[in-house]
C-alpha cells in the first residue's frame, strides 16, 4: 500500500482513535548542540517535524499534534529559540543558522525512519525555508523529505516604512521544494500573500494555497472567533491531505539558486518605528469610503483642508491597544484646530467592536474594514499603521508601530502641518 493511500486510511479511521498519549521529551544531539524536543509517537509512516514560531509552542500546537497521533502521524515538536536561549521575536529566528535545521531535519529522518514533513507558522516560515534548502544541498532529489506545510506564513527581513513593499529573506526566492499554506483570511499578513507566493515560486515550488475564512491567527490563543476554532478542528485533516498532496510531487534534483541581486533596497532600514517617520511611498491616499461602528458613513475627501491622522489597528493586536490612550489625548490636544483622528479596525465584525468599544474608552471615530480590503489598499503590513495626510490631501508621515501620539515631537510635528494649511 502506498504512503498516500494509508495516509487516507488513517484519515477515515481518525474518529476511532484511541486518546492520544502525553508527549514525551526527546533529546537529540545535532551538531554538538542537545535539543529538547516534545514527542508524540505514532505508528504511522509519516513524520512531521514542527519548528517553534517566533513566540514559541501553544496549547493549540499540543492540541493539533495529538490530533494527528490519532491518526498515525508522528510529531516532533522543537522551539529553536528556546534551545539556543535566544530572546523571543523574529529578529532571533532570522539568526537560526539553517544549517542546523538541514541537520535537524536529517537526523529526524534517520532516527525515526520515515519521510519528513516540516511545520510551522508565522515567522516560523524562515527557518523552514532555509533548513529545506541547506538539506536539500546534502540530499538532492531525495524523497525523504515531503515538503513544508505553513499556516499565515511570514518571511519578511523586516517591517518596511508605510508605503513600500515587503522584503523576504532571500530564501523565499530561492524556494523549490513543494509548500501547502494555510491561511488565516483575518491574519495580518493576508494583504501580502499574493507577493510572497509569487516571491516563493520565482524559485520553482509549487505553492498550494488554502483559505480559512473568518480566522486571524489559528494558534492565537486569543482568537476565539468560532471560525478560528472550526478551523482549528479541522487542521488535522488539512494537514493529513497535505501530506498526501505534497508526497505525490516530484522532488527537484537539485537546490534552487540563490538570487544574485535579492529585491532588498541598501538605503532602507527595516524595523518598527518609533516616532513619526517621512513617507516615502505615493503620497496620494487612496479613496477611504467606510461606515463606522455606529454605521455612519466617513468618507476621506469630507476632510479635506484639514491634517488627518488615519489609524490602522485591531482589537486583537496589544500594541494597538496600548496606544489608543495616547491618540485620545491627541484628538483632544487639536480637539478645536484643523484637524481629524480617524481609526479604521482590521478585518472584524461591526458587533466585535463595539462590544470593544464598550469596555476600552475610544474617543475618535471607528471605521470599519471588514474584509481587510482598505488595508490592503493602503499597504498594511503591520499593526497597527497610521498615516498622517497634509491639508491638500498629501501623505506626509507614516508609522508602522505604536507610538505615544502625544509625544512633544509629534505634537509640533502636526501644528506645523496646520500652520501650513492654505
Amino acid at each position: 500500500m502506498s504512503l498516500h493511500v494509508k495516509l487516507i486510511a488513517l484519515l477515515l479511521l481518525a474518529t476511532a482513535s484511541p486518546l492520544a498519549a502525553d508527549p514525551a521529551t526527546l533529546t537529540l544531539d545535532v551538531q554538538d548542540e542537545e535539543f529538547e524536543l516534545r514527542h508524540y509517537p505514532a505508528e504511522g509512516e509519516v513524520l512531521a517535524l514542527w519548528l517553534a514560531p517566533d513566540n514559541g509552542f501553544g496549547e493549540r500546537h499540543d492540541q493539533v499534534a495529538r490530533a494527528l497521533q490519532q491518526q498515525g502521524i508522528e510529531s516532533w515538536q522543537v522551539d529553536l529559540l528556546e534551545n539556543l536561549f535566544l530572546p523571543r521575536g523574529s529578529a532571533s529566528i532570522r539568526e537560526i543558522d539553517p544549517a542546523l535545521v538541514g541537520s535537524l531535519i536529517e537526523r529526524a529522518q534517520r532516527r525515526s525512519g520515515k519521510p519528513v514533513v516540516l511545520l510551522s507558522n508565522s515567522y516560523g516560515a524562515i527557518p523552514a525555508l532555509r533548513g529545506m534548502r541547506a538539506w536539500q544541498q546534502d540530499h538532492p532529489g531525495d524523497p525523504a523529505l515531503i515538503g513544508a506545510i505553513l499556516f499565515s506564513p511570514d518571511t519578511h527581513q523586516g517591517i518596511p516604512s508605510l508605503g513600500l513593499p515587503p522584503q523576504y529573506v532571500p530564501e523565499t526566492y530561492a524556494s523549490n521544494m513543494p509548500l501547502m499554506i494555510l491561511q488565516s483570511a483575518r491574519n495580518g499578513n493576508r494583504g501580502q500573500l499574493d507577493d510572497l507566493i509569487a516571491a516563493l515560486r520565482t524559485g520553482g515550488s509549487q505553492v498550494f494555497v488554502q483559505m480559512m475564512p473568518g480566522a486571524t491567527s489559528l494558534f492565537y490563543e486569543e482568537d476565539k472567533a468560532q471560525a478560528t476554532l472550526a478551523h482549528l478542528q479541522q487542521a488535522p485533516a488539512r494537514i493529513v491531505r497535505a501530506i498526501h498532496l505534497l508526497d505525490k510531487l516530484p522532488k527537484p534534483e537539485k537546490v534552487a539558486a540563490l538570487p544574485e541581486e535579492t529585491p532588498v533596497r541598501g538605503d532602507e532600514q527595516l524595523g518598527l518605528d518609533i516616532g513619526l517617520k517621512p513617507f516615502r511611498g505615493d503620497w496620494s491616499p487612496p479613496v477611504l469610503d467606510l461606515e463606522d461602528a455606529n454605521g455612519r458613513q466617513h468618507l476621506i475627501d469630507d476632510y479635506t483642508g484639514k491634517v488627518r491622522v488615519i489609524n490602522f489597528w485591531a482589537t486583537w493586536c496589544p500594541p494597538c491597544v496600548e496606544e489608543i490612550p495616547s491618540l485620545n489625548r491627541l484628538r483632544e490636544q487639536f480637539d478645536s484646530e484643523n484637524f481629524e483622528l480617524i481609526s479604521v479596525n482590521y478585518a472584524q465584525r461591526a458587533d466585535e467592536v463595539k462590544e470593544f468599544l464598550q469596555e476600552v474608552e475610544v474617543n475618535f471615530p471607528v471605521l470599519i474594514d471588514q474584509d481587510g480590503t482598505e488595508a490592503d489598499r493602503w499597504q498594511v503590513i503591520a499593526f497597527p499603521s497610521t498615516y498622517v495626510i497634509d491639508a491638500e490631501g498629501r501623505i506626509r508621515y507614516g508609522v508602522n508601530a505604536a507610538i505615544e501620539w502625544d509625544d512633544p515631537q509629534v505634537i509640533d510635528a502636526l501644528r506645523q502641518l496646520i500652520r501650513e494649511t492654505p
